[in-house]
């Protein structure tokens, strides 16, 4: 007779889910908390943190936050500082950068933090992005990140088309303005997927910025990272500036540095979207 499955593998997904939330805010201390924003840290035991913006549905590489966590953070060597858009709002708004400053720089002091660094995915992966030089981060990992949340930007995107309208103030500077200084950034996308080429193709290009594109015609880039063992390897690397280990990484699921122009579509034949960039 097959004995019983452990009771976790049988337990509905919601209960599952439900469950970790409640096990990540046990373990985790509340930084701040409104009806637009979250923010939550897991102590580390180092001077090092890792600062993530969570994507839609607030997870993070599309797992729950105490399980990126165990292994983003190096086993607990690294702090982490989960920033939650409790609207799904891309952390536009008036007052939100205010707020997130304020309670990571806080965190940071009090902790004595010396090398930070940001990353998120999607959503996520425009946060990491838009507050890394303003956080003081000194990399940056953005995996599918968007160049711009504004419907009007690209209006043949009509991914989560509902919740971007409803954005009421586009309060964050448009990434080739935001992205500069002495940062390192490192960003993912699928090369052919058409929502994406859209974005990709957009951001600028320049010493320290790392981008590399993937043979895929989706907008997930996480799975594949994951099916081949090297999402968690890819962010330690980017945190310890290893581009060559990066590079190694990145070729097993077919991605390969952006080439120096490189495009998928022609901007300056979207009047609205060459436009709109400029002021994101």
């Amino acid at each position: 007779m097959r004995p019983p499955r452990p009771a976790l593998t049988v337990m509905p997904l919601k209960v599952r889910k439900s469950l970790c939330q409640a096990m990540f805010r046990l373990r985790s201390r509340r930084l701040h908390q409104d009806a637009a924003l979250e923010i939550r840290a897991l102590e580390g035991r180092g001077d090092g943190g890792m600062i993530v913006f969570t994507s839609y549905h607030a997870n993070a590489a599309k797992r729950g936050l105490l399980e990126f966590a165990s292994s983003a953070s190096d086993g607990g060597a690294r702090h982490c500082i989960f920033v939650t858009d409790r609207r799904q709002g891309w952390f536009q708004g008036e007052g939100l950068a205010q707020a997130i400053l304020r309670a990571v720089s806080d965190y940071v002091r009090r902790h004595g933090l010396r090398r930070l660094m940001t990353v998120g995915v999607s959503m996520g992966g425009y946060g990491a992005l838009s507050f890394a030089a303003a956080l003081g981060a000194g990399r940056a990992l953005a995996l599918a990140p968007q160049f711009c949340p504004r419907p009007q930007t690209f209006p043949a995107d009509r991914r989560w088309i509902e919740t971007r309208s409803r954005i009421e103030d586009f309060t964050r500077p448009a990434l080739d303005q935001a992205m500069g200084g002495d940062i390192r950034y490192t960003l993912l996308h699928g090369r052919r997927n058409p929502e994406d080429a859209r974005h990709w193709q957009a951001f600028p290009q320049g010493p320290g910025i790392h981008h590399y594109l993937a043979d895929r015609d989706t907008h997930d880039v996480v799975d594949p990272l994951r099916a081949a063992g090297i999402l968690y390897p890819v962010i330690d690397a980017v945190w310890k500036d290893d581009q060559d280990r990066v590079n190694t990484l990145m070729q097993r699921i077919r991605a390969v540095p952006r080439a120096w122009g490189e495009r998928a579509l022609d901007l300056h034949s979207q009047p609205a979207a060459a436009v709109s960039c400029a002021t994101s």
